[in-house]
């Protein structure tokens, strides 16, 4: 079966689910939490700017594709999200998820499945799908794309590696020392990948180092 994202970017990230989930609730020294306010500032601003551009979640049902360690989930279900359904590829991410949205108090209505989006088998069609983080490490987004637009009635909120900065080379030198791939994009290449899947792009935005985009299913 073709996959979303390739066996070795799994591989890496199910052994991060700690040190991610670290530079968001801040168990660093302070040393450390510094330098993640500098080096990775854009992950607190798309956290912010993609529960902005979610728009009002009350009573609503949320996917979150790639959910990492759970703290989108947490937060949507905070903003009084009705359902939330967490996929994500690498079985530490789902354990520390699973963990998370626990401690919070919300595991009532929050979902969690080891999977990724072209493997999973649902019918269920959701106000607001979230992809953060996860086209960094895809090839061929268009298959994942198109999937999440078959499950996506509202808003569609992702973000995506901006080519030619100064961070990237960095980043890509890094990451293939570990076995990872990485991929990086530009802002007409993000916008015609969802025109061919179904979606029109309401806004991209720079936000650090990365593209955010909102969109919606075309036609809408």
């Amino acid at each position: 079966m073709k996959t979303a994202q390739p066996e070795s970017a799994i591989k890496y990230w199910d052994h991060q689910a700690q040190a991610l989930d670290s530079i968001y609730v801040g168990q660093k020294s302070a040393f450390a939490r510094a330098l993640d306010r500098w080096l990775r500032k854009d992950m607190y601003q798309r956290f912010d700017w993609t529960l902005a551009e979610s728009g009002d979640v009350n009573g609503k049902t949320v996917a979150d594709l790639g959910c990492g360690t759970g703290r989108y989930m947490v937060a949507y279900a905070q903003r009084g999200a009705r359902r939330i359904v967490g996929l994500d590829s690498a079985p530490t991410m789902v354990e520390r998820s699973r963990q998370v949205v626990i401690d919070a108090g919300v595991a009532d209505r929050c979902e969690l499945r080891t999977e990724n989006i072209l493997e999973c088998r649902t019918d269920e069609v959701f106000d607001v799908a979230i992809a953060i983080g996860v086209f960094d490490y895809v090839a061929d987004p268009i298959p994942f794309l198109s999937r999440i637009r078959s499950i996506t009635r509202g808003r569609f909120i992702s973000t995506w590696p901006r080519l030619w900065t100064w961070r990237m080379p960095v980043r890509k030198v890094r990451l293939s020392l570990n076995g990872c791939p990485v991929y990086f994009f530009t802002k007409s290449t993000v916008e015609e990948l969802h025109r061919r899947a179904g979606f029109v792009c309401r806004k991209i935005e720079r936000v650090g180092e990365l593209f955010c985009a909102m969109a919606e299913p075309s036609g809408k």
